[in-house]
């Protein structure tokens, strides 16, 4: 008798997202399809414990079962809080006079700068 295997898609969210193909018999966990994926090989640094992972977006357990067809996601942590980052793009925002939007492109880019420095 064939022995089945199912494709699952590993993605490593990484600056360059590294997406590979894995096939794995029935009952396999996110962490085996990560493991036979190569990923943890090929990036030495990255530490699947202390990584969020998903299936199609969904967090997961390292221990969840995958299915035929999975997608199993390692999430990268975010260069910056949200809420910091709307925070410092608001308080730009605001220091710019909205004499500035008028003119041309590099009429208001000179703007910006005499405000801003």
């Amino acid at each position: 008798m064939a022995r089945v295997e199912w494709p699952i898609e590993v993605v490593y969210g990484a600056p360059i997202p590294d997406v590979r193909w894995v096939r794995l018999a029935p009952g396999s966990s996110v962490l085996d399809a990560i493991r036979r994926s190569g990923l943890l090989d090929d990036y030495p640094g990255l530490d699947i414990r202390a990584r969020r992972v998903g299936i199609f977006g969904r967090f997961a357990a390292l221990s969840d079962p995958v299915k035929a067809f999975d997608r199993v996601e390692i999430y990268a942590p975010l260069p910056e809080d949200p809420k910091e980052g709307r925070r410092r793009r608001a308080a730009v925002k605001s220091r710019i006079p909205r004499k500035c939007g008028a003119g041309s492109d590099a009429a208001f880019r000179r703007c910006v700068q005499a405000v801003l420095s």
